[in-house]
């Protein structure tokens, strides 16, 4: 292995591990963010409150637009395009996380709170409440959680790709069936629900959040698109798995 395969190789693994803990650390945050009744968001403070809360949700609506922008623009064909055109396209995964990292960052410290409308408030101060709202988001974020994983969660950032193009192999995206290829494309994060249920159960829905919630929820209704096919698929899955295990029992 000639030195600049060496370099190109730790550029790569650079890359691979910046995915990672962009990865990791954009995460917990945005846990933090959505769930964390006591996270810190910026309030405009004004004597007009028509025009504080104008402003709030035009700087809202704009982090929204370009998360939102960069979530999709960067999935385009096209830009996938260039970077096979460019050899790199064992790179776009893990790139592609990175930008995302960063939209949530800029959106997440930017964010708006508008507490001056709210729909509902709830105290959290009483403990049945307490406890029922963190059950609700910790079984929420455990269900996301299981649910990458299960979908391999190493592809997903990006770091397989760039392991497998390391020693040479193809993209390992080939090594799963159209069927699976078919799915991850109409669906490629999981668990539409759990993420419903963590936009709407709050205790204090203001109107910042209702803008998030309304937002996020049209987006990724639009951006999921499992069609009878990929049901047909996942259920074929599920009772082989589960014929697999009955067998391992008896």
């Amino acid at each position: 292995m000639g030195l600049q395969q060496i370099l190109k190789n730790t550029g790569r693994v650079a890359v691979g591990a910046l995915s990672f803990v962009s990865t990791f650390y954009t995460v917990i945050e945005l846990m933090y963010f959505f769930s964390d009744p006591n996270y810190s968001k910026r309030v405009v403070t004004s004597k007009d409150e028509y025009l504080s809360v104008s402003w709030s949700l035009l700087m809202n609506m704009c982090l929204l637009t370009l998360f939102i922008l960069q979530h999709s623009l960067l999935a385009l064909p096209s830009i996938k395009g260039v970077f096979k055109k460019f050899g790199i396209q064992d790179l776009y995964r893990s790139l592609y996380v990175i930008a995302t990292a960063v939209a949530l960052q800029i959106f997440m410290r930017n964010w708006y709170e508008i507490p001056q409308i709210t729909l509902w408030k709830f105290n959290l101060n009483f403990k049945p409440f307490w406890w029922i709202y963190a059950g609700i988001h910790i079984i929420s974020w455990l269900v996301i959680y299981v649910g990458n994983i299960c979908m391999d969660v190493n592809e997903l950032i990006g770091i397989k790709q760039i392991y497998y193009s390391i020693i040479n192999l193809p993209d390992p995206n080939y090594r799963k069936s159209v069927q699976l290829q078919r799915l991850n494309s109409h669906m490629r994060h999981p668990s539409f629900v759990a993420f419903l249920v963590i936009f709407w159960s709050v205790p204090i829905l203001s109107l910042d959040r209702i803008l998030l919630g309304t937002i996020l929820s049209l987006y990724m209704f639009i951006g999921w698109n499992t069609d009878e096919s990929d049901y047909a698929y996942q259920y074929s899955q599920y009772i082989r798995k589960f014929h697999e295990l009955e067998n391992l029992h008896s």
